[in-house]
């Protein structure tokens, strides 16, 4: 095998995506690769043939093929597939029998093998992290979001671990809306998924934005905790970051703003997209749940720290987009004309309340 074109692949290579044309045909000789098909994944190891089908039919990948770990594989391309049969005409035979099986299921991923079923715990029940009840979600990220993101090396302020995050390629986001509580969406992309970073030795989870602006005594704070309780346990983003993982790392944040003394306005931020993410899972208890929680904090912002007219008119404009998730027409009423009529602010701000507090009486004139 020596002789032949190995590759290795970083963690989170996109190896291919639905629409892609093929390039090559992919054995994987170390580490895991997850292939995707719409809600189905199938973990993918040692012994795995990948992107056979799309490669000899010369048509289009129909499934995405992304490295969990660090891979090892042996790429075989038209200019070398030839020379590979030839000195390894078992993986010739192996390639023949999966094709021929893969044949008979048109436009279905069916790998014959190095199927794994994952034997580490899933992160998502780490102790009595998540509330009790809390559905375990088993989809994943797209394939196509990990175009839009790149890698880098960060320093946990708290144990000093140097890990790999990710970060995303913002020059590179597509905007498609912008939503009346700042949310902005983005085509074929969820920023939210990745907005915690998460120290897999101390599990020190913050906003990636402020990773590392985080205080001296929030420091000591998080250095104290840790000494007196060290983890019992370890967590890792896989390269194709499931649903779960997302909502885990949310979880360990509020651990550890509660650990730091997080402000009012990181509590509510964190919430909000809670918020958000459950609302895209159609959990609308989990939501509902998460809106009460974030407008406490939004409410205990206003109240205890000071910002600029239009910083208030912001936090007016999501508190009253929440009481309407709550069902209180009339305080979301009162908090878009605080945001309509203060003094100076942001124009823009005052026309969006305005626009809102318009549609509250259209609705119930209706």
């Amino acid at each position: 095998m020596a002789a032949n074109p190995l590759q290795a692949y970083a963690k989170g290579k996109v190896l291919f995506v639905p629409g892609d044309q093929p390039s090559a045909v992919y054995l994987v000789l170390d580490g895991t690769v997850i292939a995707s098909q719409g809600e189905e994944n199938v973990t993918l190891g040692q012994g795995a043939i990948i992107g056979d089908v799309a490669f000899f039919q010369e048509t289009d990948h129909f499934y995405a093929a992304v490295c969990a770990t660090d891979v090892k594989a042996l790429e075989m391309t038209k200019d070398n597939i030839k020379e590979v049969f030839e000195k390894q005409p078992l993986i010739a035979c192996s390639l023949l029998r999966e094709l021929a099986i893969a044949a008979t299921k048109v436009g279905q991923m069916y790998f014959e093998q190095g199927v794994e079923q994952p034997d580490r715990e899933e992160v998502g029940s780490i102790g009595n992290l998540l509330p009790e009840g809390h559905p375990v979600f088993t989809g994943r990220a797209p394939a196509s979001h990990n175009e839009l993101l790149f890698s880098t090396e960060v320093d946990c302020p708290i144990c000093k671990t140097r890990f790999t995050a990710m970060r995303t390629r913002t020059s590179r986001l597509q905007a498609a809306e912008h939503r009346p509580d700042f949310r902005a969406i983005y085509r074929n992309f969820e920023p939210n998924f990745y907005y915690i970073w998460v120290c897999p030795n101390c599990l020190f989870a913050y906003p990636e934005r402020q990773y590392g602006r985080i205080s001296q005594s929030a420091i000591r704070r998080g250095q104290a905790y840790l000494e007196e309780h060290p983890p019992q346990s370890s967590f890792v983003f896989d390269g194709q970051r499931t649903l779960n993982q997302v909502i885990t790392s949310y979880y360990l944040a509020l651990n550890t703003f509660e650990v730091v003394k997080a402000t009012p306005e990181q509590w509510a931020n964190l919430w909000l997209r809670l918020v958000w993410i459950y609302e895209d899972l159609n959990e609308e208890a989990l939501a509902k749940k998460a809106a009460e929680n974030a407008y406490r904090y939004f409410s205990e912002a206003m109240s205890t720290t000071s910002r600029s007219a239009a910083g208030d008119q912001q936090l007016y404009i999501i508190m009253g987009e929440l009481d309407l998730r709550l069902g209180r027409g009339g305080d979301a009423f009162r908090n878009f004309h605080s945001a309509a009529t203060m003094t100076g602010g942001d124009p823009r701000y005052k026309r969006m309340a305005s626009d809102r507090i318009q549609d509250l009486r259209e609705s119930r004139e209706g």
